[in-house]
């Protein structure tokens, strides 16, 4: 399978991230820095991620999707939005409970503004073990079916990393 990518544009303040093709775990460390130094720079006026060419995304993906709407939240940002006319990606979405977090479309105008890919760089296993435990976390948080569906999950990640366990 190939690996996707992800592109970055950003229109007075409001940024956009669009998932292209197969959205797997080894693009989590990357994504995850890229969101680090832009929350890092500021809270954005607004942020939209677009799923309309994903042809797959995984649960640690969802999980920096996630927490971009925390970030924002937690902010007092405005509430994120997430366009995707593909209704098996929809379906997964709304039974993570991410309609209950997002603001979910099926179709937006573009915004205008210099699109950049992301750049995607090698990283260890244990940065890329970070990233997929963290991101798990944030979609444990969002409610008690993902706490239940990612509890195990997480619990492995975390007893062959440190062999601290999750209490919840």
């Amino acid at each position: 399978m190939e690996q996707g990518s992800v592109l970055h544009a950003n229109h007075e303040g409001v940024h956009v991230l669009r998932f292209l093709g197969d959205i797997r775990y080894p693009l989590s460390p990357s994504v995850d820095r890229f969101l680090q130094r832009l929350f890092a720079a500021g809270l954005p006026a607004g942020f939209v991620v677009d799923l309309t060419e994903t042809k797959s995304i995984d649960s640690t993906n969802l999980g920096l999707v996630a927490r971009i709407a925390e970030r924002m939240r937690k902010g007092g940002g405005s509430r994120v939005t997430i366009v995707c006319d593909q209704p098996d990606i929809n379906d997964v979405l709304t039974g993570m409970g991410f309609d209950a977090v997002f603001r979910i479309v099926e179709s937006s105008k573009t915004l205008p503004g210099e699109v950049q890919a992301l750049t995607v760089s090698e990283a260890d296993c244990n940065a890329v073990a970070d990233v997929v435990l963290q991101a798990h976390r944030t979609l444990m948080a969002m409610n008690e079916h993902n706490r239940e569906t990612f509890r195990d999950v997480v619990a492995a990640i975390e007893q062959e990393r440190t062999g601290e366990t999750f209490e919840g």
